[in-house]
């Protein structure tokens, strides 16, 4: 079954929020971002800070204990290689133009 919350990153796009805006509100690194925004993988320390971010950035809460955002994997060593260093700059850049164009 398919969880009916909306994800991280639907959240982020519904509220026009850039991955930018989100490290430097955050200052975690941008891998961290990405994996919680394009794979839904996430340290419960980042996830945190992240729908705080979220929180103060689209001025709606979320957070983990609103229940209120689905399709979230807590792990405590996720794997920040699946996001190659080289690419960084790139996603950001795509990701800015994306939502300035919606």
């Amino acid at each position: 079954m398919r969880d009916v919350r909306p994800s991280f990153p639907e959240l982020r796009q519904l509220h026009a929020v850039t991955l930018y805006e989100l490290i430097e509100d955050t200052h975690l690194d941008p891998r961290a971002v990405i994996l919680l925004d394009t794979r839904s993988i996430g340290t419960p320390r980042h996830v945190d800070q992240l729908l705080m971010s979220l929180s103060r950035l689209a001025g709606t809460q979320y957070s983990r204990q609103a229940i209120n955002v689905g399709d979230i994997t807590f792990k405590l060593h996720p794997d920040y290689e699946l996001i190659p260093q080289d690419t960084i700059l790139s996603l950001l850049e795509a990701d800015k133009l994306k939502l300035k164009n919606e």
